[in-house]
């Protein structure tokens, strides 16, 4: 493991092989005298990350987050840096996140933990970092000058709206050391997810990996918090039982062996928001709990709690038995010494960064059965000599289809016809013929495959069908598509960053999925909204 980006990359072993090091590490801090694991791991836990240097980079403010990750690396014998918001840097200058992140790879440190406000920026930054690397090295070389920096890891510490993974480790540590207590496993566990289900980073993390532990979620949120409908389906699409109370909070509790209570984000939410009602509806006092008696759930929170605006947990639980807030903070420093090790190596790991097996367009070729064809219909114009026909588009996309591939802008020959009836499927469709000898590239292929993904495309020679082929896509795909999400980091023009996407089938639609700040889209809002990157502009 070399990243900790989002809890979409790993798998329920890989998560439960970080929460046994984590346990390692709080046994060997609480109990110096067990030499367990240094045996295990072949150092003191005091050394385990001597000569390694962590630069904590947070763009927004963090307490809990950031002064853990400095307290874990001193802790382990390594060394730490940084800047606690972006007042304190040249980006207030207007220099780009590349320039910056790129400057601490430069110096030399190991580790770079991130926050930031833009959705989808850690990833990027490993992007910069490889990128970064290799010029460096290059540069180095041709000057003739040793070079050993290596590409550090990076570490989201939380990015937006998105993900926060090390916080959702130590929720689920907390959460297995509480089950354990009382005989349970993290399967099959009852949660409430409570308050700010819409916009908190923690809640998505958590929902991420729900249905990996077979989790049984209960919501509970005042009105315009609640979960989006997309996650929604996408959580019972993958099997995850969904309890939606809407602003009976009581009733979510009654249901949950574990309550995680939520921050309102009002740095995340736009003004004119009723904050009395959201706090009415939303806190948890000592009379909730006290009704609810035995059948209390163990009250967690990621932390902070605004006590000024919203006070979301009340003073009057702050000593309730129930209430691991406390204990759940302090588990932090555990899980993010072992993720500090793991990420640099002093830790064994088998965990992989998982990346894409297949990018972009295949061609799957069709087998011709009469390679001569009159393709001279007046209504649809003819190719004489040479040219490409893209068939059975879906009716009413074919001039659009042509503008994004950039025959327009190139101002190539070519006719659209548009509603035509299709014998072969027997529903309109749209058709355009592209006249002379036109090779088609592996953009406009791109491009093809998601706004008329059964299109059939012929190439015409000497007046001959010489191919014909369907295009199917990979796993992945790259600069098509612009995020739907406003505040992805690929939606921030100074950074100049080409959007990329993961395509994932549901039923006969396709989805897109930024890999950046992990928004799921659908190819008929995109095109519907003209998000399509239209090919030379």
């Amino acid at each position: 493991m070399q990243d900790v980006i989002s809890m979409r990359d790993f798998s329920k072993k890989e998560i439960l092989h970080i929460l046994e090091v984590a346990g390692d590490v709080k046994r060997a801090i609480h109990n110096p005298s067990d030499t367990s694991f240094s045996k295990k791991y072949g150092r003191e836990l005091s050394k385990l990350l001597e000569g390694i240097s962590v630069a904590a980079l947070f763009l927004e403010n963090s307490t809990r987050t950031n002064y853990s990750f400095r307290t874990a690396a001193v802790k382990a014998g390594g060394s730490v840096d940084g800047f606690p918001t972006q007042d304190h840097t040249s980006l207030k200058k207007g220099e780009t996140w590349a320039d910056t992140a790129s400057m601490f790879a430069g110096y030399g440190y190991n580790v770079l933990v991130v926050r930031s406000t833009e959705e989808g920026l850690p990833r990027w930054t490993k992007e910069i970092l490889t990128k970064n690397n290799q010029q460096l090295a290059l540069q180095h070389r041709e000057f003739r000058v040793p070079f050993s920096c290596q590409i550090p890891s990076v570490i989201n510490g939380g990015d937006g709206k998105n993900q926060h993974p090390s916080q959702c480790l130590l929720d689920l540590f907390t959460m297995q050391e509480i089950a354990r207590s009382k005989g349970k496993e993290l399967d099959g566990l009852n949660l409430a997810l409570l308050n700010d289900i819409k916009h908190g980073r923690t809640i998505s993390s958590l929902m991420s990996v729900a249905n990996l532990f077979d989790f049984n979620l209960h919501f509970a949120y005042p009105n315009r918090f609640g979960p989006t409908p997309e996650a929604v389906e996408e959580l019972r699409n993958k099997g995850v039982n969904v309890k939606d109370y809407g602003p009976n909070f009581a009733e979510a509790l009654s249901h949950s062996f574990i309550a995680y209570h939520s921050r309102p984000q009002k740095e995340r939410v736009g003004k004119g928001e009723d904050f009395e009602t959201i706090k009415r509806i939303g806190q948890i006092n000592r009379f909730i709990y006290d009704s609810l008696g035995e059948n209390a759930p163990f009250l967690m929170h990621p932390l902070p709690i605004d006590a000024e605006t919203f006070a979301e947990i009340s003073g009057d639980m702050r000593d309730h038995p129930k209430n691991v807030t406390k204990y759940q903070s302090s588990n932090g420093l555990y899980v993010r010494i072992a993720l500090l090790g793991m990420c640099t190596g002093r830790i064994p790991s088998t965990i992989e960064n998982k990346e894409p097996k297949s990018i972009g367009t295949s061609l799957e070729e069709i087998t011709l059965h009469n390679q001569r064809k009159e393709l001279d219909n007046p209504v649809s114009g003819y190719i004489r000599d040479d040219g490409i026909v893209i068939d059975h588009i879906p009716a009413g996309m074919g001039r659009r289809l042509a503008g994004v591939l950039g025959l327009e802008a190139e101002r190539v020959p070519k006719v659209i016809s548009d509603y035509l009836p299709s014998h072969k499927h027997g529903k309109l469709k749209d058709l355009v013929k592209i006249h002379g000898n036109y090779e088609l590239t592996p953009e406009q292929h791109d491009a093809i495959a998601l706004i008329a993904p059964n299109a059939t495309i012929n190439v015409i020679r000497n007046s001959s069908i010489t191919k014909k082929y369907q295009l199917r896509l990979g796993e992945s795909i790259d600069k098509r598509v612009r995020c739907v999400n406003e505040g992805c980091i690929t939606n921030v023009k100074k950074e100049e960053i080409s959007p990329k996407h993961y395509i994932e089938e549901n039923g006969d639609k396709i989805n897109l999925r930024c890999q950046y700040c992990e928004v799921s889209d659908t190819v008929e809002k995109a095109y519907d909204n003209n998000r399509f990157v239209y090919i030379g502009e």
